[in-house]
């Protein structure tokens, strides 16, 4: 479900869905408080339980090294430098910062800033309607501020004349019309500085309408786009035929769990093509809610096959794309749906960490507690393999090795 800013039609979605107001939503959402003292060259994280987010069991008694912004070192044995700032995590987990890979409203530095403080220190924008050059440009400038978690920017959704979300929402994206027309515009939008690209293929199934959506030649044209720049093809579907078109054409990961039946073989199929699927339960939970039906449960179900299966999951909640009761900071509802769904506590972890950064593109640089990586770190009280709430529980924040939350003792 997508959410164009700014588009004065939104009454239509409202009553389409019946949406809740969107007061009170960042009621106790501050500032984060910052300082003019640099951080120092190195940093000490001592003495805690680590869970270095690609599924290795956890290390007790672990240190992680920082320094510039960077992990120097990680393990049992490492001895922090005379000059290193040591901090004492005894009692607590350390895990790479968490990532949302399906948000909206990610160009606004409260919002940010809000994951940021949660732990959540990477998000996927994945598609607003503002003017390319203007929402790439506030990335950029955000990137440099460590209290804003990083922001990756698709831009606006590549889409059909009249296709999702201009219906049914009364959104915008950029359409085209033509094979030449897409790579034309398509690489116009990766010029301007899109991370990737996002394209919808809803036929309007779930809705019970008729959306017009990309022609698979069409869509077969952007992905070719996408692998000649390097980058990563992200495909919009909910029904059975557009998990087929977004598997042909060589999609890289998909938005939302498919609402219809997901057979063993289209399993098989993205399985073998290495496809991760980011599945936004809490959001098809709220839709579920509010028109009294049963997506949520479809969902689950959907999810634990792929899974039993041995797919690859990212978390995404779709923030700001449905209702505002899907809230920001760390996404509980959708770590809980994903346990319903038979997903370990940690596969959930390696979800929201490695699998969300894979398709974020930026595997190497967040999503594990590696050496090189970026010192992105969330450390929470107790033990989130043995009660997944303990995520809430923050102690410790870093955003590219600086400090941007510390509780203090």
């Amino acid at each position: 479900m997508e959410k164009n800013i700014g588009h004065p039609n939104k009454l239509c979605r409202r009553e389409f869905l019946k949406l809740l107001a969107s007061a009170g939503l960042f009621a106790g959402c501050g500032r984060v408080p910052t300082g003019n003292t640099a951080p120092p060259a190195s940093l000490a994280l001592v003495g805690g339980a680590l869970i270095d987010g690609t599924g290795a069991d956890p290390l007790s008694n672990a240190t992680v090294l920082i320094r510039d912004g960077r992990i120097a070192a990680v393990g049992q044995t490492v001895q922090p430098p005379a000059d290193a700032q040591a901090i004492d995590v005894q009692g607590a987990t350390i895990l790479p910062g968490f990532i949302n890979a399906h948000v909206h409203d990610a160009y606004d530095e409260a919002n940010l800033e809000a994951w940021a403080r949660a732990g959540v220190t990477t998000v996927r924008d994945m598609g607003n309607g503002g003017t390319p050059r203007d929402l790439f440009a506030f990335r950029d400038r955000v990137r440099a501020a460590p209290r804003c978690a990083r922001l990756v920017a698709v831009g606006p959704i590549v889409t059909a004349p009249g296709g999702y979300p201009i219906a049914p929402w009364g959104g915008s994206g950029l359409t085209v019309t033509s094979p030449e027309d897409a790579r034309q515009k398509v690489g116009r939008l990766l010029d301007n500085g899109a991370d990737m690209v996002k394209i919808a293929l809803e036929s309007g199934t779930i809705f019970r309408q008729r959306i017009p959506t990309l022609f698979p030649e069409v869509a077969a044209a952007i992905a070719a786009v996408a692998r000649e720049r390097g980058v990563r093809l992200t495909c919009h579907v909910t029904a059975r035929q557009e998990l087929e078109i977004a598997l042909d054409v060589g999609a890289n990961d998909l938005a939302h769990m498919i609402l219809t039946n997901l057979s063993a073989a289209l399993i098989d199929r993205a399985i073998e093509a290495d496809v991760y699927w980011t599945p936004t339960l809490e959001l098809w939970k709220c839709v579920s809610e509010d028109n009294a039906v049963s997506f949520d449960r479809v969902a689950i179900s959907n999810l634990q096959s792929f899974v039993e299966a041995g797919g690859k999951v990212a978390l995404g909640t779709d923030y700001g794309g449905y209702t505002t009761r899907l809230g920001i900071g760390m996404p509980l509802p959708e770590l809980e749906m994903m346990q319903e769904a038979g997903m370990t506590p940690m596969q959930i972890v390696v979800a929201a960490t490695q699998h969300a950064a894979h398709v974020c593109g930026l595997e190497r640089e967040v999503g594990t507690l590696k050496v090189d990586r970026a010192a992105d770190i969330l450390v929470v009280h107790g033990d989130p393999l043995a009660d997944i709430h303990a995520l809430a529980d923050v102690k410790l924040v870093l955003r590219d090795g600086e400090v941007i939350r510390q509780q203090r003792s």
